[in-house]
């Protein structure tokens, strides 16, 4: 049989296919290698900047922190300003649409929701009146930053970072009113108990008051801060959305850009911190020890970006947040400071009623009063511009009309929920309180600038070389008295003047300690108190785990150094899962791998380690547990479960044998806790076998415990996911010092974390050149540079990098110069 062949025509036509492949594929990767010796990703030489007020020298160590040499602090916040631009120009882009609700010009429709709320919160044009107030040599360095950034943004030239585009943008004018409104977002990251009342309200649509505690139970010892019977106040008034949702239907499939507004708005459970210091009595060199770990959202590029500022007046080393002209976590020559979230309740919501004759007005105690309207515009990419009105009360913007969970709980014809929140208040300067920070000479100076400081609250505990430990709460939260009124703990009735604010905690009267006879200070989130004042600025503090372990190992050594004081970042041993070991180990299954199972977590007491089987057994065993007891919520709990890990309430109903949590209430007998938790392991192990294999022996905690530091807004999308996400083996659980919060329904896999250390930092004040960092990316934004990932094994491991003023090496130099030499 004779094949046939290509005729001359196809022949010709295969030729100029290939030819023309080819000179594509040469002309791509031509471009590519144009675009890589193009892009300044390692900036060095010498760069002339007419605005400049004098010539800046920046070193970079070996660690690749920059040392700024200036001659004045405004031209030493200009150059921050430019190497914040030149290193992590797509984060701060991503960062001042996020704070003006601008996303969506670049990202289209996806990024509307968050986009319409913020615009309802006023985020900018609260950071424009507050700036209008700023002192001002204040705006002057805030002016000097934003100049940095735009003149390191110019100097990018063409070759911008990737993300530019994939986005098909270029970076956009950055003012200083946005690095307010950047704080004003670290204040709404770090102040989430809104979602927390909203909670509760939708949780009375269908339960008790008594019911909703014991779902969401508040941290307070003794009585609750509040008795007041909210769930039957809320049916009386007839609050709640007369077509609800019953809880055992599916959600209403919120969009994911609605549920995304908790991730990336707050509304996590624990976002917070440690810290801690130890003073020369407890430790080898006679000197204290300061150790720091902030634990916020993981994200690629990391939020902090560590930076060296010194000029007349200024001389500081640690943590800046791009898009903020200060260091803020760090230290100077004599003194180093760390941060943990207070917590403080400072966000009530108000349940507006609305005239029925007249949508425009509300009820106020002196009667009807109209609401303050404003319109607001966002341009959408690829669509129609969006043009909606944000309605205002005397508490605040009203949410209801821009967040759909709010929406679907309430009578929208009837009711409004309103947000107050401290960080909008006009008076706000928390900026202006870091540049002094900075700028302090001593622990003295230092304290006063913290009255600056505005939100969010920080517990802020301070050491210095002399030998003084220190701690202040150092922020603003309204005035509460215990058992009156809400005490902030569910929705309050917007026309009642007894839920009003009266006015705001003296600085005097928050919590603070000096030297104290204990020999050290912890802070990880856990109820603290004013010894002059008892009402407690919360009603939902943080389970006191963290902090629990903490002092049970500043207790356990009798002389602390920086050795130790690794150990401590390091431990992971979970308090919050002991009481449950109990239980977990007299389960019985009937799986064929339960006896193996049984045999691997014999020895298990809680400590979380990569290479422990019998953590991700008891942890798997624990979310099936949590999961067959309050899955009876529906949407409520599905929603919700990850943002929270319902770990208080599951301890809590367990310490009764015969909850009737427990009881599955599709069946007619009454279990008991004990056959939950039978049953709860039987579904752990058929959910490891499946996703892990029929070894037990692989079911190591390292496999399934993954920390993901996700890149905006590529995180989720094929391929780009994989090449600007880092992706870790971690320790620890929600719980362990070091921390590694489970995400648990909100991620395919329920035990990767996206919540843990962001930072770690020690501190030895005997000689400061000593202190230690380490974070989970690199200093660099460029994902093809190996500064974007370099410190990512390190952080896994809990091993730093030195943070000195006086490096021993200087890997390159950048020269800012006002004229040409």
């Amino acid at each position: 049989m004779k094949i046939p062949t290509p005729s001359a025509g196809l022949k010709t036509l295969f030729k100029g296919i290939f030819w023309l492949s080819s000179a594509v594929l040469i002309l791509s990767i031509t471009a590519g290698v144009i675009y890589l010796l193009s892009a300044h990703t390692n900036p060095s030489g010498k760069r002339v900047i007419q605005s400049l007020g004098d010539a800046v020298v920046i070193s970079f160590d070996e660690s690749d922190i920059p040392h700024i040499q200036a001659k004045s602090s405004s031209d030493a916040l200009f150059a921050l300003g430019y190497l914040h631009a030149s290193e992590r120009s797509w984060q701060m882009e991503v960062n001042r649409r996020l704070a003006s609700g601008r996303l969506s010009e670049v990202l289209g429709k996806e990024t509307l929701a968050i986009d319409r709320f913020i615009r309802t919160l006023g985020i900018k044009h609260a950071a424009e009146k507050q700036f209008d107030r700023y002192p001002v040599a204040t705006k002057r360095l805030l002016q000097s930053y934003a100049d940095g950034v735009n003149a390191g943004n110019a100097h990018l030239g063409w070759a911008l970072p990737l993300e530019y585009f994939l986005t098909d943008s270029r970076p956009g004018h950055w003012s200083p009113t946005d690095s307010v409104a950047w704080m004003l977002m670290m204040a709404l990251d770090l102040g989430g108990n809104w979602h927390k009342e909203l909670q509760r309200l939708e949780l009375s649509q269908f339960l008790t008051t008594k019911q909703v505690w014991e779902v969401m139970p508040a941290y307070t010892p003794g009585e609750p801060v509040s008795n007041i019977d909210f769930a039957k106040m809320y049916r009386d008034l007839n609050v709640f959305n007369p077509n609800p949702l019953a809880r055992d239907q599916k959600s209403k499939k919120l969009p994911a850009t609605e549920l995304a507004i908790n991730e990336v708005l707050g509304g996590k459970e624990g976002i917070g911190s440690n810290n801690w210091a130890i003073n020369g009595k407890l430790t080898v060199s006679g000197k204290p020890l300061l150790a720091n770990d902030p634990h916020l959202g993981l994200s690629a590029p990391a939020i902090w970006y560590m930076a060296h500022l010194e000029a007349p007046g200024l001389n500081v080393i640690g943590a800046t947040l791009p898009g903020i002209p200060a260091v803020v976590l760090g230290r100077t020559d004599k003194f180093a400071w760390s941060f943990t979230n207070t917590g403080p309740d400072v966000q009530d919501l108000y349940i507006e009623q609305l005239d029925p004759k007249n949508p425009g007005v509300y009820r106020s105690p002196e009667g009807l009063v109209p609401f303050k309207v404003r319109e607001e515009i966002i341009d959408i990419k690829g669509e129609p511009p969006l043009r909606f009105l944000v309605k205002e009360t005397r508490h605040g913007p009203v949410i209801s009309e821009s967040y759909a969970r709010a929406k679907r709980a309430i009578d929208t014809d009837r009711f409004a929920l309103a947000l107050r929140w401290t960080a909008l208040d006009v008076e706000n300067q928390s900026v202006a309180g870091l540049l002094e920070m900075n700028q302090a000479k001593d622990l003295d100076s230092f304290k006063l600038a913290l009255r600056k400081n505005y939100a969010p609250m920080q517990n802020v505990v301070i050491a210095d070389i002399d030998g003084n430990i220190s701690f202040q709460a150092a922020g603003v939260a309204p005035k509460r008295t215990l058992h009156q009124g809400l005490y902030g703990v569910a929705p309050a009735l917007g026309w009642e003047k007894q839920y009003d604010w009266t006015g705001y905690v003296p600085f005097d009267q928050l919590p603070n300690s000096n030297n104290p006879d204990a020999n050290w200070i912890a802070t990880a989130n856990q109820q603290i108190l004013a010894s002059n004042n008892p009402n407690p600025l919360t009603g939902d503090w943080e389970l006191p785990t963290r902090y629990d372990r903490i002092v049970d190992l500043i207790k356990n050594t009798s002389s602390h150094d920086l050795p130790s004081m690794k150990s401590m970042q390091a431990d992971t041993l979970s308090l919050g899962a002991t009481p449950l070991l109990e239980l977990f180990k007299s389960a019985q299954s009937k799986h064929p791998l339960a006896q193996q199972a049984f045999e691997l977590s014999r020895n298990f007491e809680g400590d979380m380690r990569v290479d422990s089987a019998g953590a991700l057994i008891f942890n798997a065993w624990a979310d099936q547990l949590t999961r067959k007891l309050f899955s009876r919520l529906g949407y409520l709990f599905t929603e919700n479960y990850g943002s929270r890990s319902f770990r208080q309430a599951l301890t809590l109903q367990l310490q009764n044998p015969n909850s009737p949590w427990c009881d599955d209430p599709k069946t007619e007998l009454f279990e008991s806790c004990a056959e939950a938790s039978n049953a709860a392991l039987d579904k752990a192990l058929g959910v490891l076998s499946t996703q892990f294999g029929s070894n037990p022996k692989n079911w190591t905690w390292g496999n399934a415990h993954t920390a993901v530091s996700e890149h905006r807004p590529f995180s989720k999308v094929p391929l780009l996911g994989s090449l600007f996400n880092l992706t870790q083996a971690f320790p620890g659980d929600s719980f362990t010092v070091n921390v590694g919060r489970l995400e648990l329904l909100r991620a395919d896999n329920p035990f990767e974390t996206k919540q843990a250390p962001s930072l770690r930092t020690l501190y030895d004040l005997a000689d400061l050149e000593q202190s230690l960092f380490i974070y989970q990316t690199g200093q660099s934004g460029w994902v093809q540079s190996k500064l974007y990932r370099n410190m990512s094994a390190l952080w896994a491991k809990n091993e730093y990098l030195p943070l000195q003023m006086k490096p021993a090496k200087v890997s390159r130099q950048l020269n800012l110069n006002t004229k040409e030499k």
